[in-house]
C-alpha cells in the first residue's frame, strides 16, 4: 500500500481555504490580527519592564539615601572621636 501525498502547489491554497472556513476570515486578516496581538504583547512587556526598572530605581534611591545618612553619622562619630583625643 503506497502513501499518496497531495501535490505541494495545492496545499497552501487548501490551507488558506481551511483557515477561512474555520475562522471566517481570509489569511491576510488572520496574519494582521496576529501582528496586532504581537504588538499588544510587546507593549505590555515593555510596560512591565518599565515598571520593574522604576521599582528597582526607587529601591536603589532609598538605599543610597540610607547609606548617605549612615556615612554622615560615621563622619560625625569620627569628628567627635578626634575631638575627644585632643
Amino acid at each position: 500500500m503506497a502513501l499518496q501525498l497531495l501535490p505541494l502547489p495545492s496545499m497552501p491554497q487548501d490551507f488558506e481555504q481551511f483557515l477561512k472556513d474555520v475562522f471566517g476570515e481570509p489569511m491576510s486578516r488572520l496574519t494582521q490580527y496576529s501582528s496586532e496581538q504581537m504588538q499588544r504583547m510587546q507593549n505590555k512587556l515593555q510596560e512591565f519592564a518599565r515598571e520593574a526598572v522604576r521599582d528597582e530605581m526607587t529601591k536603589l534611591h532609598q538605599e543610597i539615601a540610607e547609606l548617605r545618612a549612615r556615612v554622615t553619622v560615621l563622619e560625625e562619630d569620627r569628628v567627635k572621636a578626634a575631638a575627644d583625643q585632643v
